[in-house]
């Protein structure tokens, strides 16, 4: 317990100086992660400077159950469940379970199913703690009180089965004819779009994501999602504008702040994307892949040295990535260390040796270099693997 009230400890207080880490977003972090117990000691924290909180009472609730303290759970969940009625009756209803107190969970899981957080029938039917409760007298009598679920539900839920199993224009035609009876538009909307994606049609995708958002500004999921879109169609502004909305209404949907350091950075918002690049370092500083990503944008901004930083500390914490080497093997090009360039190339492609961009990458340095036998080997085996540019230059190099 000493060892991680200091690991929490020393996260809350950040290299910048005290005060600079959310306790909030450390616990959720450290949730991420699976460390229970220290996500505790910084919610707890958290909630002294925002006694009450709905959000963060859940997310104490749910931290204590994933911990297995299942009475500082219930005392959580119950305070997050008087402040926003239905949020927590789900887990309250699991840790009643777990406290062996079933009369209280078929309480709560009444109220679950009253609420508008309910979750799916089969997603209740079959959760491991709720599940024990089909023996105790009191279950039949609960679904048999009425009908919790709607045509409309079982119909969505069929259509999710559907996508699940592969059938998807089956799927795309229960969920058009819930669509148009107005079962709730933006969840048929974002099923649709992942349907959409999966057949590859990311036009349609697009447009289904749309619509989803313009029905409900609250799916995040569906805002996210299309925001990513929005950045591989370089629309920056966008997706700046919809991750900003996912960010205020959930500060901790940590992914965001990637996406949009990536928006700015093509918007040459450098300092605004190192920002939430180091927000998210903060919490999570072993991500080699964000490390990465960081180097990527500090690139693409011609911030050449920053970049090799970046890369040669996510190559510290991950040498097996040939990313990382190509990567830093452009940069050291970009600053005309060739020399570093070439080994870097070698590297990547001892790691993935058909990889046709890093042979066409390796074969231009080579040629810088002098080595024009090698460069041209660099560009057939490029031209081998699929990078088709590479023609011109063994036509206009090497065929003579």
């Amino acid at each position: 317990m000493l060892k991680q009230l200091l690991f929490a400890t020393l996260l809350i207080l950040s290299p910048k100086g005290f005060g600079q880490v959310d306790p909030y977003l450390a616990g959720r972090a450290l949730m991420s992660k699976g460390d229970y117990d220290s996500a505790v000691i910084c919610l707890n924290q958290a909630l002294e400077d925002r006694p009450g909180d709905a959000d963060l009472l859940y997310y104490l609730g749910l931290a204590n159950f994933s911990g297995n303290n299942f009475p500082a759970a219930e005392q959580a969940l119950y305070e997050a469940e008087r402040r926003r009625k239905g949020m927590a009756s789900f887990y309250l209803a699991k840790t009643e379970v777990r406290l062996n107190h079933p009369e209280q969970a078929l309480k709560y899981l009444k109220a679950h199913l009253e609420s508008r957080y309910k979750r799916t029938e089969s997603e209740i039917l079959l959760d491991e703690d709720l599940s024990t409760l089909q023996t105790h007298p009191g279950w039949g009598p609960l679904w048999e009180e009425k009908r919790w679920y709607s045509d409309g539900d079982e119909s969505f839920r069929q259509a999710v089965f559907l996508k699940e199993s592969g059938e998807h224009l089956e799927a795309i035609n229960l969920l058009n004819e819930l669509e148009k009876k107005g079962y709730e538009r933006s969840r048929v909307q974002a099923e649709k779009a992942d349907i959409y994606a999966e057949l590859g049609n990311e036009k349609a995708a697009r447009s289904a994501l749309r619509d989803a958002v313009k029905s409900d500004v609250r799916n995040l999921d569906a805002l996210e999602e299309l925001a990513r879109y929005q950045v591989t169609d370089r629309d920056p502004q966008d997706a700046i504008e919809g991750l900003n909305r996912v960010i205020r209404q959930d500060p901790a949907r940590f992914e965001a702040y990637l996406l949009r350091a990536e928006a700015k950075g093509m918007e040459q918002d450098l300092e605004g994307a190192m920002e939430d690049m180091e927000l998210y370092l903060t919490y999570f500083p072993d991500d080699d892949q964000a490390i990465y990503h960081r180097g990527m944008i500090q690139y693409e901004n011609k911030r050449y040295l920053d970049a090799i930083q970046s890369f040669n500390r996510a190559l510290a914490l991950n040498k097996g990535n040939p990313s990382y080497y190509f990567a830093r093997g452009v940069t050291y090009a970009a600053t005309g260390t060739t020399q570093y360039a070439e080994k870097d190339f070698s590297m990547a492609l001892d790691l993935d040796p058909l990889n046709g961009e890093t042979w066409f990458e390796k074969g231009k340095v080579a040629a810088r270099l002098g080595k024009v036998s090698m460069a041209c080997h660099c560009y057939q085996k490029a031209f081998q693997y699929g990078v088709y540019e590479a023609r011109e230059y063994l036509d206009t190099n090497c065929n003579r």
